[in-house]
């Protein structure tokens, strides 16, 4: 009797005991799993942001160019005297070199007398900008040099866009300065920013959404575009500001069905589990693996492995800092690829990708170890010279980067050619901070490709 009852005694310990570890060992195993999740989730949120950014920084950068078509438009009128006689040949002639621009007009005294194309906007001829207003009171308020956008809102040519206004000024005859007008340049949603390539977002796994606030409906937000999934509530929003206007770009990763199936087959693994330890050392390094990836999510760029703009940042700060010790010579120059949209709609994403890694790697080849190279953009690069004690120097290098990257290449027994063009600041000469150096560099650069590309300019020089 008593034998029974002991056996019956420790047989129900037995089973406590086992209860319990199993629910330690399952609660310790649901815990692991939820971290390696938020990992997971932290480093895909660090690579959509960056992802994000980049769309973000491409549409602000062609919104502005195209809205700096308004200050060629200003030169025009200030050469002219206020009358431009040929206005339609040069809108016509103009509107080629600022992608994204739909329409080009001048307003003297605020009135839309001229505008190409002319056929299709036709509707806003003569259309009073200052239409329901006091024109003297709003004549007063403007200030010169000063750029007005207004957009997202339904033009009244009809399609949604935007419009850029910069108010001209000229000197009478008593050399008094008096408001002349406007020149504007219209832009149409989406064609504005065609060459984002927005819907390659979707291609990538993600859902997108641009958005901006209507003027005409007390700026309410209006879509500019999106994808055809809906965002997730766990989206990056990065705003992208125009002249006083904010948009804002939301990115999410698009969701599947397989993160459920994992998530249960992880809990089955803990629960079935003769292995524990080895689950939990698997894990373990796991979880590092994903703290690595974001940390190089952080630093580097994926497909390439070159810094991106964030260490470029870190280590072009450096660069200064110390040249300014040593009394040395830095030059920042903006690498643009010639060409590569071509190959990307002829030859297709992955070969692009290839061709990026390719031109990468010619790139660094061509450079001394205190060099700097990082990837800024989708064909974009920025190259930072240090030690530098010429300008020739500078232009050796910059020409090598030329030859080199002009070089044949082909993948997959297919051609891809490109070629280079280059823009370069000097320190100090055009600028002692970061952000200046690169802005004179980038600048430059735009005009080495309007120049011809395949070469390179100095920021405020002639071509080299």
């Amino acid at each position: 009797m008593k034998n029974a009852a002991r056996k019956t005694l420790l047989g129900g310990n037995k089973y406590k005991v086992s209860i319990a570890v199993f629910i330690l060992f399952f609660m310790i195993g649901a815990y692991i799993v939820s971290r390696l999740n938020a990992a997971e989730k932290e480093a895909d949120a660090a690579h959509t942001e960056q992802i994000a950014s980049g769309y973000a920084s491409s549409i602000e950068k062609v919104i502005h160019h195209a809205l700096s078509s308004t200050n060629t438009l200003a030169v025009m009128v200030h050469q002219a005297n206020g009358q431009v006689e040929n206005y339609p040949d040069l809108a016509r002639y103009m509107l080629p070199m600022y992608k994204g621009a739909y329409a080009l007009s001048i307003a003297p005294d605020g009135v839309m007398r001229q505008i190409e194309p002319a056929i299709q906007n036709q509707a806003v001829l003569n259309h009073d900008l200052f239409e329901h207003q006091d024109r003297e009171a709003e004549i007063k308020k403007i200030l010169e040099g000063e750029l007005k956008f207004f957009g997202p809102f339904k033009l009244i040519q009809g399609p949604l866009g935007a419009i850029g206004m910069l108010p001209v000024f000229l000197n009478d005859a008593q050399g008094e300065k008096y408001f002349w007008g406007y020149t504007l340049v219209s832009l149409k949603f989406p064609d504005a920013f065609e060459d984002v390539q927005l819907n390659d977002l979707e291609k990538q796994g993600y859902a997108y959404e641009l958005v901006g606030n209507n003027p005409e409906k007390n700026n309410q937000r209006e879509v500019i575009q999106r994808s055809k999934e809906a965002l997730s509530t766990n989206r990056i929003v990065i705003p992208i500001q125009l002249y006083g206007t904010e948009w804002q770009l939301s990115v999410s990763k698009s969701t599947h069905i397989n993160s459920f199936n994992r998530l249960l087959f992880e809990y089955l693994l803990i629960f079935f589990g003769a292995s524990l330890m080895a689950w939990l050392a698997y894990s373990l390094l796991t979880l590092s693996e994903q703290r690595a990836k974001l940390n190089a999510i952080a630093m580097f760029d994926p497909l390439t492995s070159l810094p991106n703009r964030r260490l470029l940042d870190i280590k072009l700060d450096g660069a200064l800092h110390k040249a300014e010790e040593d009394q040395t010579g830095v030059v920042v120059c903006y690498v643009d690829l010639d060409g590569f949209k071509e190959v990307n709609d002829r030859l297709g994403h992955d070969i692009g990708d290839e061709l990026l890694k390719i031109v990468s790697a010619r790139l660094k080849s061509c450079l001394r170890d205190n060099d700097v190279i990082a990837r800024v953009g989708g064909d974009e690069f920025v190259i930072v010279l240090t030690e530098i004690f010429s300008i020739d120097e500078a232009q050796l290098v910059m020409q090598r980067i030329i030859d080199v990257v002009n070089q044949p290449l082909f993948i997959t027994g297919e051609e891809a050619h490109v070629t280079a063009s280059l823009g370069a600041a000097i320190y100090q000469k055009n600028g002692d901070e970061a952000e200046q150096l690169l802005r004179s560099a980038d600048q430059a650069m735009y005009i080495a490709k309007k120049s011809g590309k395949n070469q390179f300019f100095f920021a405020n020089d002639e071509a080299q």
